[in-house]
């Protein structure tokens, strides 16, 4: 039953973390992250602050929830590591049950830290992204959801995380808990290596939504930002079939100048989430601009001839490109000869 007990855990720890890293490119987690932290730092050192709480008034003040947290468990062990995993499906079970109810109520300080830099980032996050064209009410709508999400992910990360140091604590199991601790690590370290040796993007699912609300808003404006970004890769024939690829993904030089432009409008996460094509790939006729919108929606497109005419009509457009994700392989081909884009 041990061993069952502890492949569970492992299997845990070796892939929540990485799937956590993933979703974080789409959804911001910050509250989820600091949560983390201080739950590993409260459970990991809680044999040592209460050593100091005995001698120390003050710092037995100060660390009263950790203590509390402590005291909690030597009395009610931890349940089995399943009850924890699926949390969120038996939070009925939970609010009928005194039990379970105060083990409930215990989190309440990490899960309302986590609530609290959720507000901070909030509020930052509209001051810097969402004024002056887009109002409070998409705001609110956006980050309501991302409040739900993360404050699921908190449940789903933190019981089991936190109850599987408590136990093996508990239990002198400090060796399997090390191992547990350095899958994680192995499992966040694959997922940055993943995501740094991305070749395409790596755009938020908010940076998309905005992209298409700030469009909406203000359609004339978007247009002429749309409009010179691909006018000024036109104007420059040379330097876009060196920053094109075999498959018409443009790169380079290119996507900076249309980048540029693009951010007379747009913030600079928004300006970044747009791609281009230029098609056929060897002889381009037409220059598309879009941006895919994470998770669904018609993206937000335009698309001129080399001759500098707008096309207005989806139906004008190479088959295939409009609405195409981009890939893991966007930067240019060996043939490029344009400076790759930074951070691209």
């Amino acid at each position: 039953m041990r061993t069952l007990d502890f492949t569970l855990r492992l299997v845990f720890f070796a892939t929540v973390p990485f799937l956590a890293t993933i979703v974080a490119t789409l959804f911001p987690m910050l509250g989820v992250v600091v949560n983390g932290a201080v739950t590993l730092l409260v459970f990991a050192f809680a044999e040592a602050m209460r050593e100091r709480a005995e001698r120390s008034p003050l710092v037995k003040r100060a660390v009263a929830r950790s203590l509390a947290f402590e005291a909690f468990y030597r009395e009610h062990p931890p349940r089995p590591f399943l009850f924890y995993v699926f949390y969120p499906l038996l939070l009925p079970v939970v609010l009928v049950n005194a039990v379970a109810r105060r083990e409930l109520v215990l989190y309440r300080g990490l899960t309302g830290g986590g609530a609290a830099i959720l507000v901070f980032a909030a509020l930052f996050d509209f001051s810097e992204h969402w004024v002056p064209e887009l109002g409070v009410a998409p705001f609110l709508e956006v980050w309501a959801l991302l409040f739900l999400l993360q404050t699921l992910a908190m449940f789903v990360f933190l019981l089991p995380v936190s109850t599987t140091v408590v136990k093996l604590h508990s239990e002198r199991r400090l060796p399997e808990l090390w191992v547990l601790f350095g899958v994680a690590a192995i499992s966040v370290g694959v997922a940055g290596f993943a995501l740094v040796h991305k070749r395409g993007h790596i755009v938020s699912w908010v940076t998309t939504h905005r992209v298409a609300l700030r469009t909406a808003a203000r359609p004339d404006a978007a247009r002429a930002a749309q409009l010179m970004a691909l006018r000024a890769v036109v104007d420059e024939g040379a330097e876009l079939r060196a920053s094109t690829d075999a498959t018409g993904w443009v790169e380079g030089d290119s996507a900076d100048r249309a980048e540029a432009q693009l951010g007379t409008f747009y913030k600079p996460d928004e300006a970044y989430a747009f791609s281009l094509h230029a098609l056929p790939a060897g002889a381009p006729e037409v220059l598309v601009l879009q941006c895919w919108i994470a998770l669904g929606g018609p993206p937000v497109w335009r698309a001129i001839r080399m001759s500098g005419e707008e096309i207005t009509d989806k139906k004008d457009l190479p088959g295939g490109v409009l609405g195409l994700r981009p890939h893991r392989d966007r930067k240019p081909g060996a043939k490029i000869t344009a400076a790759p884009r930074k951070g691209r």
